[in-house]
């Protein structure tokens, strides 16, 4: 027991002796960190984002001058009844008429003296979790109605948002593994520095019948104290970024992240912890072999 605490101890003495090498360390270690909670946020809300987009998602539907309220009222229930439909919203002459009215502050009867707007539809989709978006069976069903004069939608535009997002979750994937490989050669290089320092002590020790293990367990606390202080310095920047982003989001489109605090902070010190004893493995087994 007093071993292991000496070992501990004399770890820690390693860090604060070598601060500006192991500030070098913990920062790639936070930086790989942060990155990797950052895939683990947006890969948790990546649906919640995906279906706030396609909530959005409304095809418009214009009728031709000559149907009337009537006729437009008896369109917009055939169109409801069209399957992956969610809600329809008419919008007769007389309120197209005001729209334009309230946008351009013009009375178009005193201009034209009658109204040239057709009856027209606001048509919302069914949110499709984990599915591609597919409204084009749907389009069609519409132009096909007796009545229908343009149909106006946003496909294009959705499948884009959901193409880029999903690229942009793809090159933080590569980054984080990029950046984890560099933490893990800092760590080691940062690990052998101090046991070139301590290279004459090391001998000695070995001389003397000391273990490997006995050898080892200093650098391995000096890199588990690196791993960890990044965890957590990670942990508390993706905690304060998610909380910055839902201030934002919530001012702006009236939706926030999840995020699940317990897990993301295991995720990170397990990470933490595996990159830090990969790192000092790595090392130690050069200079002992």
């Amino acid at each position: 027991m007093d071993q292991m605490l000496f070992l501990m101890i004399e770890g820690a003495r390693n860090v604060w002796r070598h601060k500006l090498t192991a500030l070098g360390a913990v920062f790639s270690v936070f930086f790989t960190l942060f990155l990797i909670g950052v895939l683990l946020v947006m890969n948790d809300n990546t649906d919640k984002l995906i279906n706030y987009f396609r909530g959005k998602y409304k095809i418009e539907v214009f009728f031709n001058e000559s149907v009337t309220n009537e006729k437009a009222a008896t369109l917009v229930k055939n169109i409801k009844t069209i399957p992956g439909v969610r809600s329809t919203t008419l919008i007769s002459k007389e309120d197209a008429m005001s729209i334009f009215k309230s946008q351009f502050d013009e009375d178009v009867m005193q201009l034209l003296g009658y109204n040239p707007f057709p009856a027209s539809c606001v048509v919302n989709v069914m949110k499709q979790k984990n599915v591609s978006l597919s409204v084009e069976p749907i389009i069609h069903r519409i132009k096909s109605l007796d009545g229908v004069s343009e149909v106006h939608y946003q496909g294009r535009l959705i499948k884009r948002i959901e193409s880029y997002f999903q690229k942009f979750l793809k090159g933080i994937s590569y980054l984080s593994a990029v950046v984890l490989i560099i933490s893990i050669i800092i760590i080691s290089n940062t690990i052998r520095l101090t046991i070139y320092s301590k290279k004459e002590l090391i001998r000695a020790l070995d001389l003397i019948g000391a273990t490997k293990l006995f050898i080892q367990v200093p650098f391995m606390v000096e890199a588990l104290i690196h791993g960890m202080i990044g965890a957590v310095l990670a942990t508390i920047s993706i905690a304060g970024s998610v909380m910055f982003v839902n201030a934002k989001l919530g001012a702006l489109y009236n939706v926030s992240l999840d995020l699940n605090g317990m897990i993301i902070a295991l995720w990170l010190v397990g990470i933490g912890i595996f990159i830090s004893l990969i790192g000092s493995q790595r090392a130690i087994a050069r200079f002992l072999k």
